[in-house]
C-alpha cells in the first residue's frame, strides 16, 4: 500500500466513480483498497487457472482488468446466496426455478462430489471455493441441491440478509408441503462479479447439517420439487401471508412461534432437542391458551383435523399420547432406561418394527414433525378468508366445534379445499411409509 503504484491506481479509481468522493458521508462512501485487492486475487486466480506466466499485457491481465474497470463504473452489485441443502433434488436432475429462488441438484459421484459442488456454487459467485479457506465444509448427504437467491442494489453488504431469508422462507414453504428431512449444510454470500467489495463470505448453520451422527440422517426422506411444485409454492405463500397478516402491537404469536420451532428442528443436534422443539411447535399451533389439559386437547384436536384413510384418528389420538409421554419425561427431569425409551418408541404406529434402534428414534421424530407440519398446514387453511373459521389470534369456539358432527366436518372440509386450490391436497396426509 505505500508503493507509488498502488497510490496511483487508488487515486484513479477515487476519481472514476462519485461513490469514492472523499466528500460523501462515511456510510454512503466506498474505499478503492477493497477493489484494488479484490483485482490482484483475481488476476493471480486467473494466471494460476490458466497456468500463464506473468505478463502485464496478458490474457490474465486484460480480464482482470476489464473485470475492474466493470467493478468501478457500477452504480449498482448483484449479491448471491447459494445454499447447500441436503436430501433434496428435482425430478428430472435439472435446475428449477421458482419465483424467488432456483433449485440446483449436485449430480455427482461421491468421489467427485465435493469438486462438482464449488464448480456449482462458483458459477454463481466467482472464487467462491477461497471462502472457507483450508477448513472446507464438505459433509455429504445425498442427494443435495444448491438453493440460490440473488438481487442487485447500490449497497451490496445490505442484501445478504433478506437474500437469506428468501431461501429460509422458501425452504419454510416446501418443507410445508413436502414431509422431508432436507437441512440447511452451509451458505455461500458474495458479489457475483469477480472483482466485488463484497467478497465471498460462508455461514454455517446450527446442528451443521446431517453428518453421520445426526438423528435425520437415519430417517431420510428426499424432497424431489418438479415443476408443478412452483404453483404450490407460489400459492402456499399467499395463504400464509393472508393468514399471517402483520400485527405491529404484538412481540411474537404462538402460530410464529410453532413456525420457528418447526424450521429449528432442521438444525437440531440431537433427538431429544427435537422432540422437546417440536413438542412445543405442536403446543402452539393447536392448544390454544388453556392450560389445564393441554395433551388431551392435543391428542383430541390433531386426531379430529388430520385424520385420514392412510391416518386414522385412533392411531393419531395414541401417538401423540406416547410422544408426549417421551417429551414429559425430557422437560420435567427424570430419567429413562434405554430399552424403555425403545419400548415406547415402537409403540407410535409410523415407526417399523424391524428397524434398527437409533432408526426407529429416528422414525419417531419424523412421526412428530409430520403432525406439526400438517397442524400448521390446517391452521393456515383455516385462518384464511372472510370469515375465517380458525383466525390465528383467538381460540374461541374450536373445542365446542371439534365435538359438532357438522362443523368437525365443516372445518376439515374447509382446510383440505383451501389445499386442493393451489394442488396440494398430498400434503394433508402423512407419507407413505419408506
Amino acid at each position: 500500500m505505500v508503493l507509488a503504484e498502488y497510490r496511483a491506481l487508488e487515486d484513479a479509481i477515487a476519481a472514476a466513480h462519485p461513490r469514492f468522493d472523499a466528500d460523501r458521508p462515511l456510510g454512503e462512501r466506498e474505499f478503492p483498497g477493497g477493489l484494488i485487492f479484490s483485482f490482484l486475487e483475481t488476476f493471480i486466480a486467473q494466471l494460476t487457472g490458466a497456468r500463464e506466466e506473468f505478463s502485464p499485457d496478458g490474457p490474465a491481465a486484460e480480464q482482470s482488468l476489464h473485470d475492474l474497470v466493470q467493478a468501478v463504473q457500477a452504480d449498482t452489485f448483484e449479491v448471491a446466496c447459494c445454499r447447500v441443502v441436503s436430501h433434496m433434488t428435482t425430478a428430472d436432475g435439472e435446475p428449477l426455478e421458482f419465483t424467488d429462488v432456483w433449485v440446483e441438484p449436485v449430480i455427482s459421484e461421491a468421489v467427485g462430489h465435493s469438486r462438482e459442488l464449488h464448480r456449482v456454487i462458483s458459477a454463481v459467485i466467482p472464487g467462491a471455493v477461497s471462502a472457507s479457506g483450508r477448513i472446507r465444509p464438505d459433509d455429504f448427504a445425498p442427494p443435495e441441491s444448491v438453493i440460490v437467491a440473488r438481487d442487485s442494489s447500490s449497497q451490496p453488504f445490505d442484501l445478504r440478509e433478506p437474500l437469506s431469508q428468501r431461501i429460509e422462507r422458501f425452504l419454510l414453504l416446501v418443507r410445508l408441503l413436502k414431509p422431508g428431512t432436507s437441512e440447511s449444510m452451509w451458505e455461500v454470500q458474495g458479489e457475483t462479479r469477480p472483482v466485488r467489495e463484497f467478497k465471498p463470505i460462508v455461514v454455517r448453520f446450527r446442528g451443521a447439517g446431517p453428518g453421520f451422527a445426526s438423528p435425520t440422517q437415519l430417517a431420510a426422506r428426499v424432497i424431489t420439487l418438479g415443476s408443478d411444485d412452483v404453483s404450490r409454492v407460489d400459492g402456499l405463500g399467499r395463504l400464509l401471508a393472508a393468514a399471517e397478516q402483520a400485527r405491529a402491537d404484538m412481540a411474537f404469536t404462538s402460530y410464529g412461534m410453532a413456525l420457528q420451532k418447526f424450521v429449528l428442528s432442521f438444525h437440531a443436534h440431537v433427538w431429544s432437542e427435537q422432540i422437546v422443539g417440536l413438542a412445543t411447535a405442536f403446543e402452539a399451533a393447536l392448544s390454544g391458551k388453556e392450560k389445564d389439559d393441554v395433551t388431551l386437547r392435543l391428542k383430541t384436536r390433531a386426531a379430529t383435523l388430520l385424520s385420514t384413510d392412510l391416518d386414522p384418528a385412533d392411531k393419531i389420538f395414541k401417538d401423540v399420547g406416547v410422544i408426549y409421554g417421551l417429551r414429559s419425561k425430557l422437560v420435567h427431569g427424570g430419567g429413562m432406561k434405554r430399552k424403555d425409551l425403545l419400548k415406547e418408541v415402537r409403540k407410535i404406529s409410523t415407526v417399523p418394527g424391524d428397524l434398527l434402534d437409533g432408526e426407529a428414534i429416528a422414525h419417531a421424530v419424523e412421526r412428530l414433525r409430520d403432525l406439526v407440519r400438517r397442524s400448521l398446514l390446517a391452521r393456515v387453511c383455516l385462518a384464511v378468508g372472510d370469515t375465517p373459521l380458525w383466525p390465528l389470534d383467538t381460540d374461541e369456539g374450536v373445542d365446542a366445534a371439534m365435538v359438532d358432527d357438522l362443523c368437525r366436518a365443516a372445518w376439515r372440509e374447509a382446510w383440505r379445499g383451501a389445499l386442493t386450490e393451489i394442488d396440494a391436497i398430498d400434503s394433508a396426509d402423512r407419507p407413505p411409509r419408506q
